[in-house]
Order: C-alpha cells, then sequence, then structure tokens
C-alpha cells in the first residue's frame, strides 16, 4: 500500500512539471540597416512572464532563438531598435518610428521556425 501511494505522488509530481518548454527560431526579414539591434519577445497575455531574445541588426535578415517558451499559444512582437534606447520610439501622433512586426502564433513542434517582415513607417 505504501508503494502505491510513493508511486502515484511521484507520477503526479512528474505530470504536473512536464511542461513542453519550445525552442522558437525567429527569421526577421526586411531590416533596412545596421544600426542598433533586433528585439524580440513572446508572451501568452499581459500576465505572463515574457521571453526574449536580440540580434545585432544586418541589413536584410536576423535570426533569433528563442528558447523555453512553454505555451501552447503565445503573440511575437518584433521591433528594430535602431537608436538602442531598448524601447520603441513613436512620433508625436504615437505611431511607431521603427521597424516593427506583430504575429500571434500556435507552434505546433518542439522546434519551429515563425517567420516575420518588418514594418517600416514611410513618413520618413
Amino acid at each position: 500500500m505504501k508503494r502505491i501511494i510513493i508511486t502515484s505522488i511521484l507520477a503526479l509530481i512528474f505530470s504536473c512539471s512536464s511542461v513542453i518548454a519550445r525552442t522558437i527560431i525567429v527569421k526577421v526579414s526586411n531590416i533596412r540597416g545596421e544600426k542598433g539591434n533586433i528585439l524580440v519577445m513572446a508572451q501568452q497575455g499581459k500576465e505572463s512572464k515574457p521571453v526574449y531574445g536580440m540580434a545585432k541588426a544586418e541589413k536584410g535578415t536576423a535570426v533569433i532563438k528563442l528558447e523555453n517558451v512553454e505555451w501552447d499559444e503565445f503573440d511575437l512582437s518584433v521591433f528594430h531598435d535602431e537608436n538602442d534606447n531598448w524601447k520603441m520610439d513613436f512620433s508625436e501622433d504615437k505611431k511607431p518610428v521603427e521597424g516593427y512586426a506583430m504575429k500571434s502564433c500556435k507552434p505546433k513542434q518542439d522546434e519551429e521556425t515563425v517567420s516575420l517582415k518588418l514594418y517600416y513607417p514611410t513618413h520618413e
């Protein structure tokens, strides 16, 4: 009887702690220059702790790997922090002035690649 109880408790502990931690490879295209960094954030709702990634900006494409993404669904946000101030900059009329992209994701594999194309405002 004691063995059954211990086995049941261990099985419960292992089943509760076996969250699938995915690796998300983010391919960002349409990078217009080499100033600053490409910053990536994955998050499930505003209350969850985000997973961050970063790469030095290079004209064309960057690849950023996000480790330990535990959600079945999440939102991915990317922006080109051209002036290295670690935040998205906005114009006086509250429009982004740096390149950005957003996407909702539902990965099906333990390692999955997501492609995003940066959008840059045209009022420059």
